[in-house]
């Protein structure tokens, strides 16, 4: 989905660059809500299939990982039954924990998976996959009415399909990625960039061009 073509606002939420001499990410305490049109572009094709993340090394210390294998099977059931379509890369990594090791968090985020959708007040679904560990900001999947396109959204609201019949007062909810694999990718990618910042790793190949590219913007 295009960010056009989103009911909800674009933003990206994330941790501050300004020591990377980023100016466009000042710190903001834990996260700040930052500009996504000043947002360089994911460095790999988003073709669906995770090709990208398949290499990667794994890491022992600040995974996403989440014990939810019950409740992916629960929320394939649930989707099943309501005809709610999920995309291929969502559904090949939520299947797998290898590759769920792969993509650390600097904030301690998790996978945290509902077992169900729930119904977006104007049309669609949510479906929660990930949270701060504080609690200050989820993600979810958005699946468009029909079923034909879906993006990532991220708001600090709380939407659970066991508490919840249907997601509404959306004003804090902002669109955050094009698609599942284009929110995975760069959350994988600024992670990585603020351990390597950190000394713990090294730096992608593809972090130092994200960055110039961040601290340059084209403006043609």
């Amino acid at each position: 989905m295009r960010a056009q073509d989103s009911p909800f606002r674009p933003h990206w939420w994330a941790t501050g660059m300004s020591d990377l001499g980023v100016e466009a990410r000042p710190d903001v305490a834990t996260y700040g809500r930052y500009e996504f049109d000043a947002l360089p572009p994911v460095p790999f094709p988003m073709d669906g299939d995770l090709a990208w993340l398949e290499p990667l090394p794994s890491h022992e210390e600040w995974p996403i990982t989440g014990n939810a294998a019950d409740e992916f099977d629960a929320l394939l059931a649930a989707c099943g039954r309501g005809g709610v379509p999920l995309p291929a890369a969502f559904t090949t990594f939520m299947a797998s924990e290898a590759l769920q090791g792969k993509v650390r968090s600097s904030t301690a985020c998790f996978i945290d998976l509902d077992r169900a959708p729930v119904r977006v007040e104007g049309g669609g679904r949510f479906v929660r996959f990930l949270a701060d560990q504080q609690g200050c900001l989820f993600w979810y999947l958005y699946v468009t009415e029909d079923g034909t396109d879906h993006a990532v959204v991220c708001s600090p609201d709380y939407f659970d399909s066991e508490e919840h019949e249907a997601a509404g007062d959306l004003a804090e909810v902002s669109f955050s990625a094009e698609s599942f694999e284009a929110f995975l990718c760069r959350f994988w990618l600024e992670n990585e960039i603020w351990f390597a910042s950190e000394g713990e790793g090294e730096m992608p190949d593809v972090g130092a061009e994200y960055l110039e590219r961040y601290r340059e913007p084209d403006d043609g």
